[in-house]
């Protein structure tokens, strides 16, 4: 018999953003893998609890700016944090706030 055992990651998301806001992960190949959905990202904590060992990444766009979509990229356990209003806001690597994302 074999057996196969799977490591789940997580990925938490912390979200200080003045905004609603849409988050989902890719593959970073444009397939989505999770999709949290519309999230009111001021004082919002999210967990995905399944994250892969592969590469992926975390998109965030504000609904009312959805071309103004940024991402990370992560595997296994990464922590995030969104920060900003509407005019300036990034994602950072939660402790780093001096490592923004991809915009």
């Amino acid at each position: 018999m074999i057996v196969h055992i799977t490591q789940a990651y997580t990925l938490e998301v912390q979200l200080s953003f003045v905004s609603s806001c849409h988050v989902y992960v890719t593959d970073c190949n444009e397939t989505v893998i999770r999709d949290a959905g519309h999230k009111y990202c001021d004082g919002n904590l999210w967990h995905w609890d399944e994250a892969t060992e592969a590469q992926y990444c975390l998109h965030i766009y504000p609904l009312t700016k959805p071309g103004d979509n940024r991402y990370c990229r992560a595997s296994k356990d990464a922590c995030f944090k969104v920060d900003g209003d509407l005019i300036l806001w990034g994602i950072y690597t939660c402790g780093d706030p001096s490592y923004p994302c991809k915009t």
